[in-house]
């Protein structure tokens, strides 16, 4: 099997799995959604126990905690074969969403200081850049005019661009492999009509 086979292969099946993984990312990076969901659930399932069991919503919110964080005081359980359903949504449910969630309350919780440190010297060295960049402009139309200024200040944005096209080439190069929604025929061809 060659190589590009492979590479097609795999692309149709990133692509196939896409319906499932896209909105299991979104979710999962979304922690107010998440919780939403945590809460949905928990309060779906405890209900719905409530009336499959012939419970009160009280009771069938308590089966729902003590099920769902797996305790299992074993006070109310599910005697129906739809109650353990229930149960077992539930907490298989729970053993994903809520560790999630934990994890996305603790990373706002923990305070990196050397991130800070070095946000703050970035921000300092950008500022110190910026007013260089500044003199150095007013100099040079001191020393020159502002009609060489602009000139210069054209030809570096021209070279600066002419850069930017190859390191999209490049990327472009990657795009088949990584990228299940890339149409070549879309980026077969530069802007200059030659092959990239």
């Amino acid at each position: 099997m060659a190589e590009t086979d492979v590479d097609e292969a795999d692309a149709v099946v990133a692509q196939r799995l896409g319906f499932i993984t896209r909105p299991l990312r979104t979710l999962v990076n979304a922690p107010h959604l998440l919780v939403l969901l945590v809460l949905g659930i928990w309060v779906g399932c405890s209900l719905t126990y409530a009336v499959l069991e012939d419970k009160g919503p009280i009771e069938g919110l308590w089966w729902g905690i003590v099920t769902g964080s797996t305790v299992g005081y074993g006070d109310f359980y599910p005697a129906s074969i739809a109650g353990r359903a229930v149960g077992a949504i539930l907490i298989v449910s729970m053993l994903v969403f809520v560790p999630i969630a934990i994890g996305h309350v603790i990373a706002n919780l923990v305070f990196d200081k050397e991130s800070l440190a070095v946000a703050t010297v970035l921000e300092d060295v950008h500022e110190r850049i910026d007013r260089l960049e500044h003199l150095t402009l007013a100099s040079l139309e001191a020393q020159h005019g502002r009609e060489w200024l602009e000139q210069r200040l054209t030809e570096y944005d021209e070279a600066d661009a002419a850069r930017t096209d190859v390191a999209e080439q490049m990327l472009a190069m990657f795009k088949p492999k990584f990228d299940p929604k890339f149409d070549p025929t879309e980026h077969s061809r530069s802007d200059t009509g030659g092959p990239r």
